[in-house]
């Protein structure tokens, strides 16, 4: 089978936080939101419901 993907799938940089504990519980490389939190949430047994994934710009400058 064949699967053609319509435009440009560029990976994004995401940090998930845990909404109850409102901590970090994974960050990585993933095309969008929604699978940076499918992902953890198969890695650490948290329902996806319960996680939010911020995306981060790694070669933003930070400045005080």
């Amino acid at each position: 089978m064949k699967v053609e993907w319509k435009g440009n799938l560029k990976m994004k940089t995401f940090i998930v936080y845990d909404l109850d504990s409102k901590m970090p519980v994974a960050v990585g490389e993933q095309v969008s939101a929604e699978t940076a939190r499918y992902c953890a949430s198969m890695a650490t047994g948290i329902f996806h419901g319960n996680l939010l994934a911020e995306e981060i710009d790694l070669n933003e400058a930070i400045t005080h």
